[in-house]
């Protein structure tokens, strides 16, 4: 049994989020209608995010069931919603509340819609869903309750794994997985989920491959043996990523017309393989701590909740500019890097009235004084 938490997950947590920012930077800048559009885009930047869009949300929900195996811990089942509300719940309302309306006013504003002001806008916010022609929108916040909602309905199968009985039967399943090919078994329920349970054509809702996700991660780390076998299978893991999606992206913009069962396969086996590829290189190389690390992987979550706030503001800007579309690229990507730090920095982590709005506990100032003189200690020494 994996007992003890390795950094290369805080890593990957780390790397998940970072491409998230970056990903949505750059959103303004392709042909997919977003929150802000700029009059020019890019057919190559374009297809490049399809590829990212194809697996930084699902190494987020593996990472992140990874973490539930941690969280959970020795946790009653009480205990361990408690921790889930307070991490997921109170970020989310806050979130939806005061992060996400300046979004949709700005958003209003591209469109042509006149508000005297945004405090005059701000009610009209809660004028019904957004895919009712209403305002109302968790945005870039559905992963927050997608991840929620993972954890109830995962919540019976999380606890078995932890029982007397569970770990009994994780033996057994560490002994099929830990086998040459097979932890690639776990690519059948994720290929059943989004051939049969996918419900097409609509976003922010719970999908089931996001719980098949977020369990298959959980499975990964709760026993050594399955990730010894994911790191020794890694290059194998990353020649079938590539030859499954190569195959993919030719189904894809071959103009050729394929079953939906031969698209949705190569999709898992793919990308499946992809993020399999992912833990094994980042179990062989990132098992170590920094500061860096130490700093960034408290900062990844209110990075998440801010930065989308951030890119659309300076997008709204930007995409006015009569400059060159790489340009403004760069420095919303940048800006957006820059704000968010700052605003974390300087105004969310060393406030403890503010941090549990951002999913983070709160720090005893006794401790953090004491942080911060041995910091200063060492810096003189």
């Amino acid at each position: 049994m994996t007992k003890i938490r390795r950094h290369e997950l805080d890593w990957l947590r780390v790397l998940a989020f970072s491409l998230l920012i970056f990903s949505h930077s750059g959103m303004p800048f392709i042909t997919h209608n977003w929150h802000i559009n700029n009059s020019e885009t890019s057919e190559g930047l374009s297809v490049l995010w399809g590829f990212f869009h194809s697996w930084r949300m699902p190494l987020l929900f593996m990472v992140s069931g990874a973490g539930i195996w941690f969280a959970f811990g020795n946790r009653t089942a009480g205990q361990f919603l408690t921790e889930r509300c307070k991490r997921l719940l109170i970020p989310l309302v806050f979130g939806i509340l005061v992060i996400v309306p300046p979004q949709v006013y700005l958003e209003r504003l591209a469109q042509g819609v006149n508000f005297e002001s945004y405090i005059s806008f701000y009610p009209h916010f809660f004028d019904g869903h957004i895919f009712a022609g209403g305002n109302f929108t968790p945005n870039h916040l559905w992963f927050i309750y997608t991840l929620f909602f993972c954890s109830l309905v995962g919540l019976p199968i999380f606890m078995f794994m932890k029982s007397s009985k569970g770990k009994i039967a994780v033996e057994k399943m560490a002994d099929i997985l830990s086998r040459n090919g097979g932890v690639y078994l776990l690519m059948l329920p994720l290929f059943l989920s989004l051939l049969l349970l996918k419900p097409y054509g609509k976003e922010y809702i719970f999908e089931f491959d996001q719980l098949v996700l977020v369990i298959s991660g959980f499975i990964i780390v709760s026993h050594d043996s399955i990730m010894e076998a994911v790191e020794r299978q890694r290059q194998l893991s990353l020649i079938i990523a590539i030859t499954g999606i190569s195959s993919l992206m030719y189904a894809q913009y071959s103009g050729e017309e394929y079953i939906a069962w031969a698209y949705y396969l190569l999709n898992t086996v793919g990308y499946f393989a992809l993020l399999l590829a992912i833990f094994g290189y980042g179990r062989h190389y990132l098992n170590f701590a920094n500061r860096f690390i130490q700093y960034t992987n408290e900062a990844v979550y209110p990075f998440y909740i801010l930065h989308q706030t951030i890119t659309v503001i300076l997008a709204y800007h930007i995409v006015q500019w009569e400059i060159n579309l790489w340009f403004k690229f760069f420095i919303t990507t940048a800006g957006t890097a820059i704000f968010t730090l700052a605003i974390y920095h300087f105004l969310i982590r060393p406030f403890n009235l503010i941090r549990p709005l951002f999913g983070l506990k709160r720090v005893e100032r006794q401790l953090s004084e004491q942080s911060r003189v041995s910091g200063f200690a060492k810096q003189i020494s």
